[in-house]
């Protein structure tokens, strides 16, 4: 185990499988069958439910329980998996629960940060580069594409999807999925498209211009037209194609503008 270092004070019960060079604070508890990777930190009364795999390089802050048994009434004890990859920033008091069928796992890839408070239930499945702010709260079977940022005190209803560079904004919440590059805000509502996120994440101007006069072109209507979306989904630039494909193969439906509400709420688009 290299130069692992485990706090006297801390439980390791069962097959605690650890990597070189981690770290095990102070009252931490580790029920096994579990894996911790090498130079992974548990900083203090970290909780680990067994069933846990947990890469290498993670920093998972105090009272953080991961693995821990779903709150789900379909729950019937059985022996499931929470995976998480690489360079995870845990902050204090996530949850972060097992899935709940024999065979099934709730899975969080890398270089993600989940701020204090922060909640993935059971089955839940986030890409790499998620920023889930304080209080952000997702609900059993939710799917979180790559570079989304879901801000503070966010509700997610159970088996939404969230779709690539999105951002939702502080108090919002969705029951529809987030289609890919959209702010959103309020109940369900697409404000605009995240263009310094786009920035941020290398692409050109011309290829966000290119987005920008197709997302005009899906959003500002009072309803999706599918036939444009195929079109765009056939013909569009990259990005473009993405967004189409995703809504289009939505089974809950997406968010949509203010303008199917209210049709004075075009500024939005300018």
């Amino acid at each position: 185990m290299g130069d692992t270092r485990i706090h006297p004070t801390a439980i390791l019960e069962g097959d605690v499988e650890l990597g070189n060079d981690v770290t095990i604070g102070p009252y931490c508890v580790l029920r096994g069958p579990c894996r911790i990777g090498s130079r992974t930190v548990l900083f203090e009364r970290v909780s680990i439910a067994p069933g846990v795999i947990l890469g290498e390089d993670n920093r998972v802050h105090m009272g953080a329980v991961i693995g821990h048994e779903p709150q789900d009434h379909a729950y019937q004890g059985a022996i499931t998996t929470t995976r998480i990859g690489n360079s995870n920033e845990i902050r204090e008091y996530v949850t972060i629960h097992r899935a709940t069928k024999e065979g099934t796992e709730t899975h969080i890839g890398d270089h993600n940060l989940l701020m204090a408070q922060s909640h993935v239930a059971h089955n839940c499945q986030l890409g790499d580069k998620v920023i889930l702010a304080n209080g952000a709260l997702l609900a059993g079977h939710v799917i979180v594409e790559n570079q989304v940022f879901v801000s503070g005190a966010v509700l997610i209803h159970q088996f939404v999807r969230i779709g690539r560079l999105s951002l939702l904004r502080g108090g919002a919440r969705t029951s529809r999925d987030v289609p890919p590059f959209c702010i959103i805000d309020g109940t369900h509502t697409v404000r605009t498209l995240n263009r310094v996120g786009l920035r941020r994440a290398g692409y050109s101007a011309g290829d966000i211009g290119a987005l920008r006069a197709n997302f005009r072109k899906i959003f500002h209507n009072r309803s999706l037209d599918r036939s444009l979306l195929s079109r765009l989904l056939a013909e569009g630039d990259p990005l473009t194609r993405e967004m189409a494909k995703f809504i289009l193969e939505s089974k809950r439906g997406v968010c949509q503008s203010r303008v199917s509400i209210d049709k004075n709420a075009g500024s939005e688009y300018d």
